[in-house]
């Protein structure tokens, strides 16, 4: 039985062998027909995308920057280039304006102030320039018409009233200037209308000395005696000394830290000035020769002196009050007696006049709208009345015939000196030939 299991086994093993040795033959597969290769078709041209060009930026067109000026100090306006022509109305210190034109020497310029529709002229002294003027236009001006009086309207009953004859200006005016740090004391004569220096009173005379503490009264440092002596302070430094000429002689008669406004008395025998030491003020006589200095009328409690004038009454300006004022004393006896108090606006007024027969007297007043006017009153202070209104005006002196008054103004856009008729009419510059500033007129003689 085993044998028979074997040879079972046996065969098994010699099939399955069999069957691993034999190759089997392959399956054909159906042949498969290549595919063609496509055309090659060649691709449309696309144009290529145009690009925008980088934009450049126009050339700006350059405008000229026009030329313009700027104002040093208020500029008194002129409705043409020259002082001949009417005024039209005034600049503030600092205010810029555009340059319109020029006169034909270039020293006026026209600008659009208050605007371009409204052009005014000023003088090129007295303004900045910023930019050239070469390119500005010369604006030709026709000079203004002679003022002509126009006929009256006819009235049914007029009675004819005689138009008053002011006789001429004539005489010697006094006045100062500053040249660098100096104060010249300064004539102009009547006479060819011509100036002359006369005397230097160095670079602090109280009068118009500035800065801090400083009094500036606008009265003026000197003073003619009738005789024809001049008494004048001289202010080398902090102190001043009141010094009187006769002829070649010159003499110093009284110092103080301040002297101001020295006056005559009618008899030329006495000078009055205000004098100054530690603060304290007072009105001093002394004689006109040299001496000791009488304390003449010494400052009440608190109280300032500024601006002197003398005939039978000496007037003087005083703050007592809070505001300075003028007030007069009586200058018969030997020490000031009676002050009385002239003026009472409580406002600021300034350096008294006497006229020449003592019926009136003159002065400066500050308005409300903060300028300076010459006022007149009559002697005893009644009826005071404004003769002047345009720009601010300082310290008037009057004529020895009482017919004119000359002051200092600042209405040309300068300080100069000026004259009017005692009605307020007629006014001239007199130092329109005098390069500096002039200021503080006194002794018409």
């Amino acid at each position: 039985m085993r044998n028979v299991l074997l040879s079972v086994v046996i065969l098994v093993l010699i099939l399955a062998i069999s069957a691993c040795g034999t190759t089997p033959t392959p399956t054909p597969k159906p042949t498969v027909a290549p595919t063609a290769a496509p055309t090659a078709v060649p691709p449309t041209p696309i144009p290529p995308t145009p690009i925008p060009p980088t934009p450049v930026p126009p050339t700006p067109t350059v405008t000229p920057v026009p030329t313009q000026v700027t104002a040093k100090q208020s500029i008194n306006l002129r409705q043409g280039p020259g002082l001949n022509f009417a005024s039209a109305g005034q600049m503030p210190k600092d205010a810029n304006a555009i340059v319109l034109g020029k006169n034909d020497d270039g020293k006026w310029l026209q600008v659009a102030f208050p605007d371009a529709k409204n052009p005014t002229w000023l003088s090129v002294a007295f303004v900045t320039v910023n930019g050239a003027l070469d390119n500005v236009p010369v604006v030709a001006v026709a000079p203004p018409p002679t003022a002509t009086r126009g006929a009256p309207a006819p009235t049914k009953a007029a009675a004819a009233t005689p138009t008053q004859v002011i006789p001429a200006a004539r005489g010697v005016i006094g006045f100062v200037s500053r040249e660098g740090d100096q104060y010249i004391l300064n004539n102009f004569n009547f006479n060819g209308r011509t100036v002359g220096a006369f005397k230097n009173l160095g670079p602090s005379p109280a009068d118009l000395r500035t800065g801090a503490g400083s009094l500036t009264t606008n009265a003026a440092p000197f003073a003619w005696s009738s005789d024809g002596r001049v008494a004048f302070v001289f202010g080398p430094g902090t102190t001043n000394t009141l010094r009187v000429i006769k002829g070649e002689v010159e003499n110093n008669i009284a110092g103080a830290e301040s002297i101001l406004t020295p006056v005559w008395s009618t008899d030329a025998k006495k000078i009055f000035f205000i004098g100054v030491d530690k603060g304290a003020h007072a009105i001093y006589s002394i004689d006109a020769g040299g001496g000791k200095a009488n304390r003449f009328f010494p400052a009440r409690s608190g109280e300032n002196f500024r601006g002197l004038s003398a005939n039978k009454w000496l007037l003087f300006v005083s703050n007592l009050t809070g505001a300075y004022e003028i007030w007069r004393l009586n200058i018969g006896t030997d020490e000031g007696s009676g002050p009385m108090q002239l003026t009472n606006d409580k406002r600021e007024n300034g350096s008294p006049a006497w006229s020449p027969n003592g019926a009136q007297f003159a002065y400066y007043s500050k308005q409300t709208d903060g300028t300076y006017q010459i006022m007149v009153a009559n002697a005893d202070g009644s009826s005071p009345r404004k003769l002047t209104s345009t720009a601010s005006n300082w310290t008037p002196t009057w004529s020895p015939d009482g017919n004119w008054i000359a002051f200092a103004s600042n209405r040309d856009g300068k300080m100069g000196i000026y004259m009017m008729d005692k009605n307020g009419g007629n006014v001239q510059l007199l130092t329109d030939k005098f390069a500096p500033e002039a200021l503080a007129p006194g002794s018409w003689r």
